[in-house]
């Protein structure tokens, strides 16, 4: 579709119609790929929660659910990285599944980032120098910067995010927002993104622009958990909806306009709350978890508990 060839021969309205309409093009070209691509007809689905890290914990979950990499796929849900001393395993082992893994950015893959370009210092908590050293360190950091922020699949009738999706957004502009912040990170101007981080802003309006509008965006997709009475998201608490009086997790929201969506999310918050529709939380609180994605979806989850005595030691 050769519309830019095309802008040359047309003058003043004519030609913004044609520009407009490019535009519109690679818009259309940039929804699709947050959506689904061709998959096989009885494939089975799972979305698995943060791995930080934990390639053995990993590899007990995929063992408990039988994975098959011929006929299942899987979806992660974010922070893949720091916590466990694996990081490098998970990283290598997902991005070789290719097509058969989608993968969502959390906050610990943008920290990651932040660390390996030297706007943030790594701190005693992180557990990221295997990445940092590894002979493809640049392959991989690359493939963390193709990730996008969130997935649908329209035939499964599933969405994933790390964190969740801001309440006031519909899906066409989750969609829509989501894309600002993943054609910059894949871009050429990445750093500038990266070393411009900030969470301040905490409140969405329409008029952001600039860095603000990309960081609040981002932030939204990784980092979000409970609101404020006044409306305003609070980055910072965790725990049990329960011990949180006067906060509201993002998904309770009651003007929340994608409540027809089933959204699958990491509960990094650990809400430890009750069933809600549309929400499949993935509890990292100690265990892994994942979600078997089907008209009935099946809760399944390890813990290191599990593991036997010379499976520890190992």
């Amino acid at each position: 579709m050769e519309i830019r060839r095309l802008n040359f021969h047309f003058a003043g309205k004519s030609r913004k119609f044609f520009l407009k309409l490019n535009n519109w093009h690679h818009t259309c070209v940039m929804l699709a790929s947050h959506l689904t691509s061709q998959r096989q007809p009885n494939m089975t689905h799972y979305a698995i929660g943060s791995v930080k890290g934990n390639f053995r914990l990993l590899s007990k979950l995929l063992e408990q659910i039988h994975f098959d990499p011929e006929n299942d796929c899987l979806w992660f849900s974010g922070n893949l990285v720091n916590g466990g001393d694996e990081s490098l395993e998970v990283l290598r082992f997902v991005k070789g599944l290719g097509k058969k893994a989608v993968t969502v950015l959390g906050s610990e893959e943008f920290r990651l980032l932040a660390i390996a370009n030297g706007f943030v210092e790594k701190t005693a908590d992180d557990s990221v120098d295997d990445i940092l050293n590894a002979e493809d360190k640049d392959a991989l950091l690359k493939w963390i910067r193709q990730r996008a922020l969130i997935h649908h699949d329209s035939k499964l009738n599933f969405t994933l995010v790390h964190s969740g999706v801001y309440p006031e957004w519909s899906f066409s502009k989750s969609l829509t927002f989501a894309y600002e912040v993943e054609s910059v990170l894949s871009g050429s101007n990445y750093l500038a993104f990266l070393e411009n981080r900030q969470q301040g802003q905490t409140r969405w309006h329409e008029k952001l622009r600039g860095w603000k509008r990309l960081h609040f965006i981002c932030n939204a997709y990784t980092l979000m958990k409970y609101f404020t009475e006044q409306g305003k998201l609070d980055f910072q608490t965790r725990g049990a909806v329960e011990q949180t009086a006067h906060l509201i997790p993002w998904y309770r929201r009651p003007e929340r306009v994608t409540a027809n969506l089933n959204i699958v999310f990491s509960d990094d918050a650990n809400f430890n709350d009750e069933r809600v529709k549309g929400i499949y939380p993935l509890s990292s609180d100690g265990v892994l978890s994942a979600w078997k994605l089907s008209e009935t979806p099946e809760y399944i989850s390890v813990s290191e508990e599990q593991f036997s005595p010379a499976e520890c030691a190992a």
